[in-house]
């Protein structure tokens, strides 16, 4: 009976698409020809509608011959409307300029949304601009993870870590895309900044979990970054001075294509030269892109991103010299194969380098950590009709990772390399225009350990009304890589793969959301998620003495345990008159059971925070002036406590105290709060369009508490709380031209 009904439905599909048109194209924004991802494109007054893809590209087929109206909306665009009629077998080509939409209300210019509406199935997805980004307050300059962690369901360590801990996840299981090319290590300044710089990037697409299945490799969550392709109508840029660093990027034109180069450096050593004084650090950060519109089924780019982090520091004999960074390179090609069949192609290589020099006297030590992966993607998409998609894909690595130490006079030497390949099938349907369902396989193997994962995944989508719909999502994913790391020292991140001593990780998903937007004022999401983990790693703190440190297995370096993390998060944006913004709230439990850690027993990682609330809000006054804050309270975070002192005596002879820790992380810090405030003010510099700021970091100074410390050497053992940052006033200007 079941496969009956799954035939009559495949016979009506086909036989409602015979004589039928298409219509298709390209959205694009009209002052710089740029595509715009997601946008909605529909048919007015039905349920028949898609959003663009990464190049802007959509297709609405199997449409009865007929007069329509077109529509296609996007955050902060104006809404267009297109008629056209179309017979039977006709293809019609239409593109579209979308126009950015300011509304003057009451003098203030606001960037409005309106004829939103969601199209496909999106579990955990937020969809945020680089230009909303550059208005949080942050420190020294804007930052993308900083602008992310003040998401619901984005979690962080400390105001001096940029990590990213999303839904109980740890930054090791978010897969992390820029142009389609994975990133390693995606920090500067010991992990404070993330790499990224705003002025190059054009969106980011975050997904919390339940993502489908045309990514894999990592347990939590996706953070897909695309850079600007550049502007195809004439040259322009930006230049921009803050507390830290300065930055330019430039784009224009280019034969049949565009171009964009962005690149950024901390100044403050160049200056402490000047004053005859020196600071041996800076960092560095570099993107270009180029593409080239070979003709209307053809579209070909490349890709380049380099970021540097440089210490070297010497005193009395002493020196440290830390250098790490990331280098990425990409090759796409997109073709039309027809307009119903979409096709997109990735030639890509990444590489992170970290390498820490001591030496004192005639003591060294020194590790060298790199991970070099070459990959090869391809997706096609083919649209039959306007509620069915078919999306196939594959993607091959070759990896090699390199682990070398230098103790005194002896050097150790790890070369680990292995092959990771998948392929996929994902289906888009849609019935009735009122439920989608989307069902995906992903089939994988990795080489070492001749590991062979199926992950599943299964989506569906109930809308209500145009304003009210409900989700559910769940899915198997798999990890092959582990990653050691500890805050504050992130230049010294260090993968290890997964081999025949130590299985992959793995995880499931389960997600229900609820979604509702009034089309004017606010818009709501809330969802509730569960993650059940087995496998997942955690560096063995401790090692045998004979363990040799030449050739070693995954085993040697990791436990192995499981997880829960499960919780909700809430998501209100809204559009009032003058004031724009969203509040967030997040509820998560998050705990770990792993041999060898807390005798074995259940335990909460320092990144479990139970409750989080988040705020931000723009105040536009006029045309000129805009106000900004940023609020942010965590419940406290889990911390292991002393519960008593002993004397122990050193090979010398030598007594001195020590610290007994009590049950791993079974107390909590003290709540979190802070609030940024910004002042933002438009003029024109020279002709050419300026904006001034001038921020408040903790702008009530709160002491947020970061760790505690234990002195031994008094008594009673005295404890001190060790804080995170003061008030901090900053202030930049940015230059358009």
């Amino acid at each position: 009976m079941k496969f009956f009904l799954m035939r009559i439905i495949l016979i009506l599909l086909i036989s409602g698409s015979l004589h039928a048109g298409t219509i298709h194209g390209f959205v694009r924004e009209k002052t710089t020809r740029e595509p715009v991802i997601m946008a909605n494109v529909w048919i007015r007054d039905t349920q028949i509608g898609v959003a663009t893809n990464l190049k802007g590209y959509y297709v609405l087929s199997a449409l009865p011959p007929g007069e329509y109206e077109l529509v296609v909306s996007f955050i902060g665009y104006r809404t267009v409307r297109k008629s056209f009629m179309i017979g039977a077998d006709e293809d019609i080509e239409i593109d579209i300029e979308l126009e950015s939409e300011a509304i003057l209300i009451g003098g203030a210019e606001i960037v409005a949304e309106r004829d939103k509406r969601e199209l496909d199935i999106k579990p955990g997805q937020i969809l945020v601009q680089a230009s909303q980004i550059r208005t949080i307050p942050a420190v020294a300059e804007a930052d993308l993870f900083r602008g992310l962690q003040m998401l619901p369901g984005v979690a962080t360590l400390s105001d001096f870590s940029a990590g990213l801990y999303i839904r109980g996840g740890s930054p090791d299981q978010n897969l992390i895309l820029l142009d389609g090319i994975d990133v390693y290590n995606p920090n500067h300044l010991f992990g404070f900044f993330s790499t990224f710089n705003t002025d190059a990037v054009k969106s980011v697409e975050l997904l919390k979990g339940g993502f489908p299945a045309k990514y894999g490799g990592r347990l939590s969550s996706v953070l897909n970054v695309v850079n600007k392709e550049g502007n195809r109508e004439e040259f322009q840029g930006v230049a921009r001075l803050g507390l830290l660093s300065a930055s330019a990027t430039l784009e224009g034109p280019w034969k049949r294509g565009s171009w964009m180069v962005s690149g950024r450096r901390t100044y403050l050593d160049l200056a402490a030269r000047l004053a005859d004084f020196n600071l041996p650090y800076y960092f560095y950060d570099g993107h270009a892109k180029i593409n080239f519109d070979i003709d209307r089924k053809n579209q070909a780019s490349l890709s380049f991103y380099l970021g540097n982090d440089m210490l070297d520091l010497k005193q009395d004999g002493t020196s440290i010299g830390l250098d790490w960074g990331n280098k990425t390179f990409s090759a796409q090609w997109t073709h039309l194969f027809s307009t119903t069949l979409f096709s997109h192609f990735l030639l890509a290589g990444s590489r992170f380098t970290s390498d820490t020099r001591v030496q004192f006297d005639r003591v060294r030590f020194g590790i060298l950590n790199r991970i070099t992966d070459f990959a090869l993607k391809g997706i096609l998409t083919y649209s039959p009709s306007s509620w069915h998609s078919i999306e196939v894909g594959f993607e091959g690595k070759n990896l090699n990772f390199n682990l070398d130490y230098t103790i005194v006079d002896t050097d150790y030497r790890n070369t680990f390399s292995g092959a990771y390949g998948s392929l996929f099938i994902q289906d888009n349907l849609k019935i009735a225009g009122l439920t989608l369902f989307q069902t995906g396989l992903r089939l994988e193997h990795y080489s070492d350990g001749a590991y062979i994962r199926i992950a599943p995944r299964f989506s569906v989508k109930q809308i209500l009304t145009d304003r009210f719909d409900l989700t559910a999502s769940w899915g198997r994913y798999h990890q092959y890589l582990n990653l050691v790391q500890m805050e504050g020292m992130n230049f010294a991140d260090m993968w290890f793969p997964v081999d025949r001593t130590f299985d992959p990780g793995a995880a499931d998903h389960f997600v229900f959301g609820v979604s509702y937007d009034d089309k004017s004022v606010f818009s709501i999401d809330a969802e509730v998620y569960l993650k059940n983990y087995g496998n997942i790693a955690e560096y063995r703190r401790f090692r045998r003495a004979d363990e040799s440190l030449d050739e070693q297995t995954a085993a040697q370096n990791f436990l192995s345990g499981t997880g829960k993390a499960y919780g909700g998060d809430i998501y209100l944006r809204n559009r009032l008159g003058r004031f724009e913004g969203w509040l967030g709230y997040s509820l998560t439990w998050t705990t770990k059971k792993i041999a060898g850690f807390n005798f074995g027993d259940t335990y909460h990682p320092n990144y479990d925070r139970r409750h989080t609330v988040t705020a931000i809000q723009d105040f536009h006054v006029n045309r000129r002036w805009r106000i900004n804050l940023a609020f942010k309270y965590g419940s406290g975070q889990p911390y292991t406590e002393a519960a008593a002192r002993y004397t122990v005596m050193d090979p010398l002879g030598r007594f001195y105290d020590e610290v007994l820790m009590d049950a791993m992380n079974n107390y909590r810090l003290p709540s979190y709060h802070r609030l940024d405030l910004g002042v933002f003010y438009r003029t024109t510099l020279f002709r050419m369009p300026t904006e001034i700021h001038i921020q408040a970091i903790n702008a009530y100074n709160q002491d947020n508490v970061w760790f505690r410390k234990w002195d031994t050497t008094r008594n009673p053992t005295t404890v001190t709380d060790v804080t995170m940052l003061p008030f901090i006033p900053t202030a930049g200007i940015s230059i358009k031209f």
